[in-house]
């Protein structure tokens, strides 16, 4: 009877193993394919570029003075080869998504929200304290690697200058992106993991929507940020306020970088002050009132497997795999690059 009863729990964990590394393995796929595709869309419109050029005769060097690469304006390269790939990118991931999950978007993603107003509000604006606290992470790892003579690349977050491509810019940062990003991580990727426990489906949603990010400037942040905005969409059962807060976040992220280009000291100083109370009292806040619904929300099943069990499994499979030895690659490719051009 023991042996019975014993046979029958390897069973079923060997079963729940295999069907984490299923699922988590189909949402790696997903960003795996999602990342590819940024990057060959992007190289083909290089080449694409390129070929313009030459049969217009064009000079497509790229020329400081004019502001120009490959014959275009910098602004209308940057969105063309980064921020239009993307949002290809992340629509391809959702019709993945779709065809290979049992996911809705109405009944599963933009269910009627089921939270209060002020869970909401509280939630959004502590997304300013969740910055700052992965800001300070940022600046300890960072120095660190500085003190060993090794540079961070750093992302081009840079406003453009053309007023057609500042709008698309802010519309993809803003609205677009967040929108898209919501719907693949806390829609798709948190639903699917939710089976196996709460608990694992936030750990594993935001360590792929930290990697998904391909960089270290953006590492601790989406984890950190990945953690609340799964909470917010399993505590609402719906990824609308998760949405919001994730637009608020870019948001005010931009209009931090927009009142330092005012340089004006005076501003800057009671903008600062006004932003770090707040960050810091929405985070009191939301901890103070919201923490125990986290740690309800976060109690699984770990008869079978424990937490740090099921999350391993998560990151076990092919897929996986494939995609952490591709984020890998990058980044450190990435590191490389940038530290031998600077000596």
């Amino acid at each position: 009877m023991i042996n019975d009863f014993q046979q029958e729990i390897m069973n079923r964990k060997l079963a729940l193993k295999e069907d984490i590394k299923r699922t988590a393995g189909n949402c790696s796929r997903m960003i795996l394919i999602l990342g590819i595709s940024v990057y060959i869309m992007g190289f083909a419109i290089i080449l694409g570029v390129k070929i313009r050029g030459r049969i217009l005769g064009i000079d497509i060097a790229s020329n400081p003075e004019t502001n120009t690469i490959l014959g275009i304006s910098s602004d209308a390269y940057k969105f063309l080869i980064g921020y239009l790939p993307c949002i290809i990118g992340d629509i391809i991931a959702i019709i993945i998504a779709m065809k290979t999950t049992n996911i809705k978007f109405k009944e599963d993603i933009f269910s009627r929200n089921k939270s209060p107003k002020m869970f909401i509000l509280l939630g959004t604006v502590s997304c300013i304290g969740t910055g700052m606290i992965s800001s300070t992470i940022y600046a300890i790892y960072s120095t660190l690697l500085k003190i060993q003579g090794i540079t961070i690349p750093q992302p081009d977050l840079s406003f453009p200058s053309e007023r057609v491509y500042l709008m698309l810019f802010l519309i993809y940062a803003c609205f677009l992106g967040p929108i898209l990003e919501e719907i693949i991580f806390r829609g798709f990727i948190l639903k699917s993991m939710q089976k196996y426990g709460n608990l694992t489906a936030i750990i594993v949603s935001s360590i792929l929507f930290s990697m998904f990010h391909l960089n270290l400037v953006q590492f601790a942040n989406p984890v950190l940020m990945g953690i609340v905005l799964a909470f917010i969409a399993i505590k609402s059962k719906s990824i609308v306020p998760s949405i919001i807060a994730h637009i608020f976040n870019n948001s005010i992220t931009f209009i931090v970088l927009g009142i330092s280009l005012l340089k004006m000291p005076l501003v800057e100083w009671i903008f600062g002050i006004t932003y770090f109370l707040a960050g810091v009292l929405a985070l009191t806040l939301f901890v103070v009132k919201y923490g125990k619904d986290f740690m309800e929300a976060i109690k699984e099943n770990t008869k079978i497997l424990k937490t740090y069990e099921k999350v391993r499994y998560a990151f076990s499979g092919k897929w996986a795999l494939t995609y952490i030895a591709f984020y890998v690659i990058l980044v450190v490719g990435s590191m490389i690059v940038t530290n031998v051009m600077k000596n």
